[in-house]
C-alpha cells in the first residue's frame, strides 16, 4: 500500500440527489473534490478531530493518519504537529496527495469521486493500481496518460461499478477485514450511489 495511508473505517449513508458540480477551482461553485471531501468527512466516517479506529496504534485526525501528516510536512503542504491539524490543512493534504496525484481532475467526475474515496480507504498506490487493472493499463501505480485515455474511453457508469467491485475486493483481502468489512462495503455503496449522481 502506498505511504499515502488513511485508517480504514465504517461508514454507512446514502447517495444523494444530484446537485450543479464543479471540477473548476477559484469559484464558489461546490467542486467534485469538495463533495469528496464532504463525504469522506461525514460523522460517520472520518469527520472527525480525532477519528483513531479500534484497535489502531497510530494518530489520526480528520482521516489523516500520522505517516501522511509527516510525510505533508516533509513536502511542505502543511507545519506543525498532527494533534494541531485543522480540517483545512487536511483538506490540501487530501488535494495535494490524493485528489491531483491520481489526476481526479482529468477523469469523469463520477470516476474521481469513486477513485478518491478508494485511496483514502485503500491508499493513493493501491487505488491507482485497482484503476489500472480495472481499465487494462500497466499496473505501475502511477496513472499518466495510458491510463487516463483508457479510463476516459470507457462508459462511466460501467468504470464506477467495476472500481467500486474491485476495491470491496481488495477491502475483504485485508488483514483487519473481520472488523470493518461491514462498514466499508456499505461506504463503497453509499460512494457508487453518489457517484453516479455526478456523471459528466
Amino acid at each position: 500500500m502506498s505511504s499515502k495511508k488513511h485508517r480504514t473505517c465504517g461508514a454507512t449513508g446514502d447517495g444523494k440527489g444530484r446537485q450543479p458540480v464543479s471540477t473548476s477551482r477559484g469559484s464558489d461553485a461546490v467542486t467534485t473534490f469538495d463533495r469528496a471531501v464532504d463525504f469522506i468527512w461525514a460523522p460517520s466516517r472520518d469527520g472527525h478531530r480525532n477519528d483513531r479506529a479500534p484497535g489502531e496504534s497510530f494518530a489520526t485526525a480528520w482521516g489523516i493518519t500520522q505517516m501522511t501528516w509527516d510525510d505533508a510536512v516533509a513536502s511542505g503542504i502543511v507545519s506543525g504537529p498532527l494533534a494541531d491539524a485543522t480540517p483545512a490543512q487536511c483538506k490540501a493534504i487530501y488535494r495535494a496527495d490524493y485528489w491531483d496525484a491520481l489526476h481526479c481532475p482529468a477523469l469523469n467526475p463520477g470516476v474521481a469521486f469513486v477513485l478518491f474515496n478508494d485511496a483514502t480507504l485503500s491508499g493513493g498506490d493501491a487505488a491507482a493500481q485497482l484503476l489500472q487493472r480495472v481499465v487494462g493499463a500497466t499496473e505501475d501505480g502511477v496513472i499518466g496518460p495510458q491510463t487516463l485515455r483508457l479510463a476516459n474511453a470507457m462508459s462511466p457508469t460501467e468504470l464506477i461499478e467495476r472500481l467500486t467491485v474491485a476495491d470491496e475486493k481488495y477491502l475483504a483481502a485485508l488483514r483487519n477485514a473481520p472488523l470493518f468489512i461491514r462498514g466499508w462495503d456499505r461506504r463503497e455503496q453509499a460512494c457508487q450511489a453518489e457517484a453516479l449522481t455526478l456523471i459528466a
